[in-house]
């Protein structure tokens, strides 16, 4: 995986799940040499960027809420920048930015290229490497540094499937309102009857139980309505623009399997990655082709349309703007909950109890204690 220089948000249960590292990251593609010198999005990343290469971290630590600085220390800020410039270089510039919103938190993710000659390179060969850093961080209402994490990042047009060890930029939340079951999910054929699909290989079916069930007892096993996530909203995982929007696709009856993913969008989050969610109820589909979305946002009802025998959601993250992808990519989740404790970042799997929203009388996580620190050099 990816190594991380800085990681002020609990990366643990993540980078668990993708331990296998491949020999060497993808190479640089020509595109990695387009930058721009600065952000035009934001200017706090270039503060923080230049800060921490001009070795002013002093500045970076004013700049934390009291929480942030309670758990980054001015050893490990110091390490980590030390690390930083010493394995990848200076940044010569961002090649490609985002800001989105998250409750009271700003959020920006950036792709800033550095470059750095090898230590074991020949004297007359001084041609640097480029390799893309991601800065991502958040402000508060006061704009006050309130999150960040800074880890190399690969690029995904180098990439040959599968991507085992890849971490996405985008933060995704769960795409479900309320508690939902992964009834297929995970890295194995046992777990995920996707896993072996190239395009589909980190996804979710997602449906919802009760009492054991996923069906109202007694009721027709044929009826739709009898299933407990048909009609559950379906919410966009992150920001982007939605590039493919179906809605005109009736529902299967139950045990009949009809073509494709029915009913559904495909929203571009930027950084070539790519959010698919499919079987949704014909006219239930909240938004078209072209429109900006948020996280969290509503934009259909979990139903039976497409290639699917039961009603269910059907979720994954992949690396272009065809339903399938290119090749899929993994997708954990952010600020999520499993079976009532909440995870920062987690990546579910079969039989998992998920939702995006603490259950009743569990304190929500800006209200609970912040998570640890986690240095991985």
């Amino acid at each position: 995986m990816p190594r991380l220089a800085l990681a002020a948000w609990t990366l643990v249960a993540f980078a668990g799940a993708t331990a296998c590292k491949p020999k060497q990251p993808p190479a640089a593609p020509a595109s990695a040499s387009n930058v721009q010198p600065s952000s035009s999005v934001l200017a706090d990343a270039d503060v923080l960027v230049k800060a921490i290469a001009g070795e002013d971290l002093a500045r970076v630590r004013q700049w934390m809420t009291p929480e942030l600085k309670s758990r980054v220390s001015a050893e490990l800020l110091e390490e980590a920048a030390l690390h930083l410039r010493r394995e990848f270089g200076v940044a010569q510039g961002v090649l490609e930015e985002r800001t989105h919103q998250e409750g009271k938190l700003l959020w920006y993710s950036g792709l800033w290229i550095h470059g750095a000659v090898p230590k074991n390179r020949r004297a007359q060969d001084d041609t640097p490497v480029l390799t893309a850093v991601l800065y991502q961080f958040a402000l508060d209402e006061r704009r006050q540094l309130a999150r960040l994490l800074i880890r190399e990042h690969w690029f995904l047009d180098a990439m040959k499937p599968p991507a085992d060890a890849y971490v996405p930029v985008t933060r995704l939340h769960f795409p479900g309102a309320g508690e939902w079951t992964i009834s297929h999910g995970g890295r194995s054929d046992a777990q995920n009857h996707h896993y072996d699909t190239v395009g589909q290989r980190f996804a979710y079916d997602i449906i919802v139980k009760k009492n054991g069930r996923r069906k109202q007892p007694g009721a027709a096993s044929t009826d739709n309505r009898a299933y407990y996530c048909y009609g559950r909203e379906i919410l966009a995982p992150a920001a982007g623009k939605v590039i493919l929007a179906i809605n005109d696709v009736q529902d299967n009856i139950p045990g009949q399997r009809g073509k494709r993913g029915g009913n559904g969008v495909v929203i571009d989050h930027g950084f070539g990655e790519f959010s698919s969610l499919w079987h949704a109820i014909p006219g239930s589909v909240r938004v078209r082709t072209g429109d900006l979305v948020v996280a969290g946002q509503v934009i259909g009802q979990a139903g039976n349309s497409g290639h699917s025998s039961g009603p269910h959601l059907h979720y994954h993250l992949s690396t272009n703007d065809r339903r399938g992808g290119d090749f899929g990519l993994p997708a954990p989740f952010v600020d999520v909950w499993l079976d009532g404790a909440w995870h920062e970042v987690y990546e579910p799997a079969r039989g998992d109890r998920v939702r995006n929203d603490p259950p009743q009388g569990v304190q929500r996580r800006d209200q609970a204690r912040g998570p640890r620190v986690l240095l991985a050099l």
